[in-house]
């Protein structure tokens, strides 16, 4: 009689916490998806809502290198920028591309390649896709990526804790930094200062892992009918190591367009367009943008 009353107890409190919980984890979904905050915005959109034609992937550089209002009045297509920032790595964007690829199929990606994409570099680990949290189940390759990181079972637990690493801009996100007129764009204000600078070096072993996901995003892509292109930005003092060779031999291995502005003359040590040393500020961003929309002609075209 005891242990049927003790019984009774525990199924009663895991019945309330299992109410509370998707309860509260409703309440915070919906604070998502209104958020202004860079990071609750960027990848809410990006993984359940986009619907344009031409789609840009990456991490921060891409986030801020590519302005999507140029290529929509170039292009005569719809555009959005999905990137963001936090050393987003190739675990975050596979799971990117398997939420979208369950919605729909976009006509065009633009994946903007950092060392971080296929080099074991420091805080690029399986804890980027955590960022996805908030779509655990959307789809094949989101679950994929979230157990990788560890993570999966506890989300599909608790919607709450998808939600945990968020709640600060949970709360103050109407009020967040992000114009959403701007299609995922985030520009940059300010010039470098080059007081002191060193080339970024990049002395970190291939992760055999990471390139074969990175071969995976590729062959998805081309599996679904997808035009995709590799694409490396401006710095603004490059090391002179053959940093791109992974993305570049498996463009070539996979027939599609590697393009390569790493040292591009235009912007290599031209500070008046930098924000920083890795990332170009609005003017910078604009004149790129302008330069790559003219170079993707032949592959955007039908």
């Amino acid at each position: 009689m005891k242990m049927k009353k003790l019984l009774i107890h525990i199924l009663t409190i895991a019945g309330l916490f299992f109410v509370f919980d998707r309860a509260t984890g409703f309440v915070l979904k919906q604070l998502y998806s209104h958020s202004n905050a860079t990071d609750e915005y960027k990848i809410g959109y990006a993984n359940a809502e986009t619907n344009e034609e031409l789609l840009f992937v990456g991490s921060s550089r891409c986030l801020h290198h590519f302005v999507p209002s140029i290529f929509e009045e170039a292009y005569g297509m719809t555009c959005f920028n999905t990137a963001d920032w936090g050393i987003k790595n190739i675990y975050y964007h596979y799971g990117l591309l398997g939420n979208i690829l369950s919605r729909y199929t976009p006509k065009f990606i633009v994946f903007e390649i950092h060392p971080c994409d296929y080099l074991d570099t420091p805080y690029s680990g399986t804890e980027r896709a955590g960022s996805l949290a908030p779509f655990c189940g959307m789809s094949n390759a989101c679950d994929e990526m979230l157990k990788r990181s560890g993570k999966y079972w506890p989300y599909r637990l608790s919607t709450v804790y998808r939600y945990t690493g968020s709640l600060p801009a949970l709360i103050f996100g109407p009020w967040g930094g992000m114009d959403r007129h701007l299609k995922g764009w985030k520009p940059l204000d300010g010039q470098l200062d080059t007081t002191g600078l060193k080339a970024e070096e990049f002395p970190f072993p291939i992760h055999q892992e990471k390139v074969k996901l990175l071969e995976r995003f590729i062959q998805d892509c081309q599996d679904k009918g997808i035009k995709l292109c590799l694409m490396v930005s401006p710095m603004y003092i490059c090391t002179e190591e053959d940093v791109f060779r992974v993305p570049r031999d498996l463009a070539q291995q996979h027939d599609i367009p590697f393009y390569d502005y790493f040292r591009d003359p235009q912007f290599m040590g031209h500070a008046e367009l930098f924000h920083d040393y890795g990332h170009l500020n609005k003017e910078g961003a604009v004149i790129f943008s302008q330069k790559v929309c003219n170079d993707l002609k032949d592959f955007i075209k039908p």
